[in-house]
This record gives structure tokens, C-alpha cells and sequence, in this order.
């Protein structure tokens, strides 16, 4: 390790910090993973195993599923979603396409009104109920972050055109995790590796279309919700989600298995076709990409407030702060986890900036 990046952690960890994970790939290559801290105030040590949930973080790897399908040759970015999946047609949704899906674009941010915990993990339920709900009618909150919803439209399109007819889970395990190498990334946890979870602190998520905390004894702290998809949320271990974002660093191709055309990776910079804000909770910083991803680097604000360097640079945070990024420039990727959560849209730098600007320090540099 550095002497910036353990400056920064030792930065991280006095202002309060608990547990931490640091991941980076660079030139295709894992040169750093570091964990410090606690799983919890006074629990055990954080290990490169420990697993923590990073919610929106973890929308890379549903993307990643959508994008080796158009890959593949079995979907179009420009195709209807109701081609695919006729139901979703309901209510004025038919002229909807699958880049509208990607970028956050269908009218569908709010968790449908009679959701409950336990049907949020009933796959079928949640992709009924969306496909049947009417999108909003005001054009900027039609395009506001679907926070929640997200995953669960990506992720059917995906499973709707797979010949294979598999499950969204078995998806993205046999079409992204695995060729990759990833053994570590989850939209529903298994089962076994309970003892490994960080516990989730403080308030993460308020505003509309949800107001959303973590306590001790809520939501992701509970084994019902660990037991529920999360398809635009994951369970990670910082040197596994670094991974995802390894083959996006290496122009799609990572340890000689190509996943995604270079070519197609680049489009994925451009802003996606809107000229709304994202909305209060994906927060101001928040320049979404064609791709579904985020851009970076070329946004000067994040130079500022994430420490990115200035080249071509997609990344998504995760509220509470935890985020993966990968540069295509400086082939670098990274992935931070943690667990003492914070609203980073009421910070003028993001915490982990000094982080993110050692490792380029360090390892790029």
C-alpha cells in the first residue's frame, strides 16, 4: 500500500469511519486490497472477505447482464421494451425503449404503491406490477433515478430475450460473474456466509420517491431482506465488484475473455438523451450515460468532488458513499465498500475523494 492511500484511510477511519474495503485493478491486474477497521462497533476485524451491501454500486453488474445480451445479437438498444415484453406496453408505456430502461427514463421511479418487504423479492410480482403501472406524466419526473425500480426493468429485458429462458440470478451468474472470474458479487445472498456480513449504519437514503434508513435491527440488516433479489442493489466484497469493473477499464476484455466490444463500452460515455436532473436522490452529481452507468471524468464538478482523474472515466455510486469507478484512460478500476453510511448530496466533496485521488496518486500516477 502507498503512502497517500494509507494516509487516506488513516484519514477515513478518524472521521469516522468503521469498516472499509479498497479494491484496484490496474492494467488488468489486482495490485491492491486493502480492509481495515470492523464489521461492526466493536465486532470483528474487516477482512478482504468480509461482504458489504453497496447498494446502487452493485447496478453495474444488472447493466453488464443487459449489455452482453445487445452483444450477443439478441436485443437492440432502440427496440421497444413492449417487443420484448408485451405487458410493459400498459398505460402508455409501448413507445418506451431499452436505452429508456438503461437511463433511468420510463416514468416508473416510485416503488409501486402497494409493494411490501416481502414482495419486493418476489421477481414475477414486482415485474407485473411495473409492467401494469402508469409512468409519470411530467417529463422530468418520467426521467428521475429509478433508485429501486431499476433493476427489476433491466433486469427482465434481459431475462425475457435469453433463449435459455434462465432466471435473472442465473443470468448474470453464467453470462457476467463467471466469465470473469467473479465469485463474489450477489443480488440475493446465499446461504452460509452470514458471519461475514458488515452491518450497515446510519441514515442512507431520504427524499422523494422514498425516504429509506439502515438501524441496527432494519431492512438490510434483516435476514428477510438478505434472502430477496436486489437486482439493482448487490452483496459485495470490494476485490470481486473491482473485477466488474476491471473489464470495463480493459476495454471489456479482462484475463483474455472478452465480454463486451471496446467500441461498444466508449458509447457508454456519451450523456444519455435528456435534459432533466436526475433527481434529489441520485443527487447532483449524478451525469448518467447511455449506458446506464455514470460519466466522470469528463464532468469537471467530479474532478473536484470524487478525485477522478480527467480521462474517460464510468463509475456509479451507492448511497451511503460506496462506489466503483473504472477509468479507460489510466486503466484503472475501483471498487470502495463501506459501512458507516453517509448522504453524500449534502457534502461538497465526496468523503472518499481523498481516497479515490490517492489511488491515482499511488497506483497511476
Amino acid at each position: 500500500m502507498g503512502s497517500a492511500v494509507r494516509s487516506a484511510i488513516d484519514e477515513a477511519l478518524s472521521s469516522g469511519e468503521v469498516g472499509l474495503q479498497v479494491a484496484v485493478y490496474h492494467r488488468g491486474e489486482l495490485v491492491l486490497d486493502v480492509s481495515v477497521g470492523e464489521m461492526s462497533v466493536g465486532g470483528r476485524k474487516v477482512d478482504s472477505d468480509t461482504i458489504f451491501w453497496v447498494a446502487s454500486a452493485g447496478k453495474v453488474s444488472t447493466a453488464t447482464a443487459l449489455h452482453v445480451q445487445v452483444e450477443r445479437g439478441l436485443i437492440d438498444y432502440d427496440q421497444t421494451i413492449a417487443s420484448i415484453w408485451p405487458e410493459f406496453g400498459a398505460q402508455g408505456k409501448d413507445s418506451f425503449t431499452v436505452r429508456d430502461a438503461l437511463t433511468h427514463r420510463v416514468g416508473l421511479a416510485g416503488l409501486p404503491g402497494d409493494a411490501t418487504p416481502e414482495l419486493l423479492g418476489d421477481w414475477e410480482w414486482m415485474a407485473d406490477r411495473l409492467a401494469r403501472s402508469a409512468p409519470s406524466d411530467d417529463p422530468a419526473q418520467r426521467s428521475t433515478y429509478h433508485a429501486r425500480t431499476w433493476g427489476y426493468v433491466v433486469g427482465e429485458i434481459a431475462r425475457r430475450v435469453d433463449p435459455a429462458g434462465r432466471s435473472f440470478e442465473d443470468l448474470v451468474r453464467d453470462e457476467v460473474h463467471e466469465p470473469l472470474g467473479v465469485s463474489g458479487v450477489w443480488h440475493r445472498l446465499p446461504g452460509g456466509v452470514e458471519h461475514r456480513l458488515a452491518v450497515m449504519r446510519g441514515d442512507i437514503l431520504s427524499g422523494e420517491p422514498m425516504t429509506f434508513t439502515v438501524t441496527a435491527d432494519h431492512e438490510i440488516n434483516t435476514p428477510e431482506y438478505r434472502d430477496r433479489i436486489d437486482p439493482s442493489g448487490a452483496w459485495v466484497t470490494a476485490r470481486e465488484a473491482a473485477r466488474l469493473w476491471a473489464a470495463y477499464a480493459q476495454g471489456g476484455e479482462l484475463a483474455g475473455t472478452r465480454l463486451l466490444a471496446a467500441d461498444r463500452i466508449a458509447t457508454f460515455l456519451d450523456r444519455r438523451a435528456c435534459t432533466f436532473e436526475a433527481g434529489s436522490i441520485a443527487g447532483p452529481r449524478a451525469v448518467i450515460g447511455a449506458g446506464g452507468l455514470m460519466v466522470g471524468g469528463s464532468v469537471p464538478a467530479y474532478r473536484e468532488v470524487l478525485g477522478f482523474g480527467g480521462g474517460r472515466v464510468l463509475w456509479h455510486p451507492g448511497a451511503g458513499g460506496a462506489l466503483g469507478f473504472a477509468d479507460l484512460d489510466a486503466e484503472l478500476a475501483v471498487m470502495i465498500c463501506h459501512n458507516e453510511f453517509f448522504d453524500e448530496r449534502h457534502h461538497s466533496q465526496h468523503p472518499f475523494a481523498p481516497l479515490v485521488r490517492a489511488v491515482y496518486a499511488d497506483v497511476a500516477g
